[in-house]
């Protein structure tokens, strides 16, 4: 018998994302950010699924765009952080890939070779100093590549620091820089939004939006869930009891025996781990799943185990109970807050132990 935990994937409801993304935005195309694995939904899978409907597909690394192409997709698919190696731009002429290009490095590899490239995205840097060059640099860019007569359309995209912090007036301040730049260069296409901005800022229109976490049904902002956003949450995490005993008050569990029970109940020994990608800064109490019902950690997360807390007087623990570790009943975003972290790290950490099984109703 195979170790009981599977990630189900809910196909639809990554389409019905990406519908909702481009209704808040109907001017502009979207890309489906399939970066990570898809965050860690499986990229092959979920790019084949929306291949006929997407726009185009966005990655971080040509090794990401390189999988989709040999998997038989033939949407564009875009490099957000432009080649690493000037040898990737005629990979990129060869199987139609789009490009960020945001340093000197880049751009003179491009220039420098005898190619043709469908779309490049000159990224400016708005104030996230990470990527992307001023609005001055910026111009020139795009007049370099223009006049080269290598690139079929000149865009100018930037990516927002805070854009999941509504309070925050740093997004306007990147937007007004953006505009600045816009204005220095003259009419040219535009890329900004990530999933936060597109759900809750005003964005250049008839441009490319980004979906990328909020394709997978997660929420961008701390203090929402996605489905609290309108989305639908495309994984569901589950595994099983795989063994159970009785605690009374006063008995330890786990490494460090850092747990202790403050009364009499069930433990459950459940099979998932930090060795699976779920999260060793989750403490006791965390929540969780146990057919249905509320039950929380007790004791550390192990490599291949946890151990649950399981006290209702109505029904008693068996060996072979299901566990929601997060999706359906479980928002990831709870399970993010309790571990100090966010829905992606969540999603994208997972290592390949869980079995990927995925739902559609065509």
């Amino acid at each position: 018998m195979s170790r009981p935990l599977t990630a189900t994937v809910n196909l639809d409801a990554i389409l019905s994302n990406y519908r909702y993304a481009k209704q808040l935005h109907p001017t502009c195309h979207a890309f489906a950010v399939v970066k990570s694995n898809a965050y860690g939904h499986g990229a092959v899978r979920v790019a084949t699924f929306l291949d006929e409907e997407a726009d185009a597909f966005a990655v971080a690394t040509i090794e990401e765009a390189l999988e989709l192409r040999e998997a038989g997709i033939e949407s564009p698919v875009m490099l957000l952080e432009g080649v690493f190696e000037d040898s990737e731009w005629e990979l990129c002429q060869q199987h139609g890939f789009w490009a960020a290009v945001e340093n000197e490095v880049q751009l003179h590899g491009l220039l420098e070779r005898d190619i043709q490239i469908e779309k490049i995205f000159v990224k400016l840097d708005s104030g996230m100093h990470r990527l992307g060059v001023t609005k001055e640099v910026a111009d020139d860019y795009v007049h370099a590549l223009r006049a080269s007569g290598k690139v079929g359309e000149v865009l100018l995209m930037t990516h927002f620091s805070c854009a999941d912090d509504l309070a925050d007036l740093t997004t306007m301040k990147q937007l007004t820089y953006f505009e600045q730049a816009r204005q220095l260069i003259g009419e040219i296409g535009s890329s900004v939004a990530n999933s936060a901005a597109i759900m809750k800022w005003s964005v250049p229109e008839n441009g490319w939006i980004r979906p990328g976490i909020m394709l997978y049904g997660i929420s961008p902002f701390s203090e929402l869930s996605g489905a609290e956003l309108g989305l639908t949450p495309a994984m569901t995490l589950t595994s099983k009891v795989i063994s159970v005993r009785s605690l009374v008050a006063g008995d330890r569990v786990g490494y460090g025996l850092g747990y202790q029970a403050e009364e009499d109940h069930e433990l459950g020994t459940i099979a998932i781990g930090y060795g699976d990608g779920y999260p060793r800064s989750a403490p006791a109490g965390t929540p969780l799943l146990i057919n249905g019902k509320p039950a929380e950690l007790a004791g550390r997360v192990s490599m291949d185990m946890i151990t649950a807390k399981f006290s209702h007087t109505d029904q008693s623990l068996a060996i072979g109970d299901e566990v929601v570790l997060w999706g359906e009943g479980m928002p990831v975003e709870k399970v993010a807050y309790w571990s100090d972290t966010i829905g992606y790290e969540l999603v994208t950490r997972m290592t390949t132990r869980p079995k990927l099984v995925y739902t559609s109703e065509s």
